[in-house]
């Protein structure tokens, strides 16, 4: 029994080499899968205590990752399913590490199919805020280009790690016109109603967690800039598969180490390095799921429907 190669993943993820929800999930579900394939185990039990290990592993990988939470769960559902039927260790291997797949293709699928749900609500020449980096998001703005909507999109610096430069970089790549704003100008910037310059039409953001009640966590900054649109009548999206939804409300807002803002800070000043905020579920026009676009208040009857699997 190696549990190495799980450590290794989630010390990335800690260590912000592997970072966005969607592929820590994947990560995650990716090399779990190929060690319950990969690994002979010498008995059911060897087997058991593998896979209730690397659980509790992975779920110390980081506080906002209901993504990866939810899929554990299911994982957890489905051995128990296995254990039940009294399958044998070779069969059992084999169909828990297809439906490790399986759920990395469900994955795939969702991804494809959201930018053309929300392409619908793009209108031409409309100007876009975004922040910090989600690659759901940028496919989404993509598709609006390739429809010839002629969109300007407007993001954010994201410090401490800058992430914008990534965001800037795939949307220049794929010809989207694109302008940075800093991080302390951008919701004075995204309010129509106190800065005349430029109008925008909408701000939309990835997440790295939804509530159960609609609200969201997202990259630090979120809250302040869905506040201006939200002064300003603009509508807010946010991009997020309900596999992201904390439906046991176990979400923390993460603090990271004060050496991010300033390594060489003096001994007695304390930093506060929030790595995520919370927009509040009033502040949201929708969330942009597989399954369509959901209002924020019917998110839990909405996983319900479609994810029962993953309320107790």
């Amino acid at each position: 029994m190696n549990l190495t190669p799980i450590k290794i993943v989630v010390d990335d993820i800690k260590t912000i080499k592997i970072q966005w929800a969607s592929n820590v999930a994947k990560e995650g579900i990716d090399t779990l899968a190929k060690e319950i394939k990969n690994q002979k185990f010498k008995s059911e039990k060897e087997f058991d205590t593998f896979l209730k290990q690397a659980i509790v592993i992975l779920k110390q990988a980081r506080a906002t990752e209901p993504m990866l939470f939810n899929w554990l769960k299911y994982c957890l559902a489905n051995y128990k399913t296995l254990l039940a039927k009294k399958t044998d260790l070779k069969t059992m291997t084999m169909k828990l590490f297809q439906a490790c797949k399986n759920y990395l293709g469900d994955i795939e699928r969702e991804e494809a199919l959201r930018p053309l749900i929300w392409a619908r609500l793009i209108k031409k020449h409309m100007n876009i805020m975004t922040h910090c980096h989600s690659s759901s998001v940028i496919k989404l703005l993509v598709t609006a280009h390739k429809q010839d909507k002629d969109i300007h999109v407007y993001n954010t610096e994201t410090r401490p790690l800058y992430q914008w430069r990534r965001t800037s970089q795939e949307l220049i790549k794929a010809g989207v016109t694109d302008t940075m704003i800093t991080d302390d100008a951008a919701p004075f910037f995204v309010d129509n109603l106190y800065e005349s310059d430029t109008h925008i039409d909408m701000l939309i953001i990835g997440s790295d967690a939804i509530k159960m009640d609609g609200s969201i966590y997202n990259k630090i900054g979120s809250f302040g800039l869905a506040l201006a649109a939200r002064h300003s009548k603009i509508p807010v999206y946010i991009v997020g598969s309900l596999n992201k939804v904390d439906t046991e409300n176990n979400v923390k807002i993460e603090q990271r180490s004060g050496k991010e803002l300033r390594p060489e800070a003096p001994k007695w000043l304390r930093i506060l390095n929030y790595a995520f905020d919370m927009v509040p579920a009033k502040f949201i026009t929708g969330i942009i799921t597989e399954y369509g676009i959901i209002k924020p208040q019917d998110i839990k009857k909405a996983v319900k429907k479609h994810c029962p699997w993953m309320v107790k």
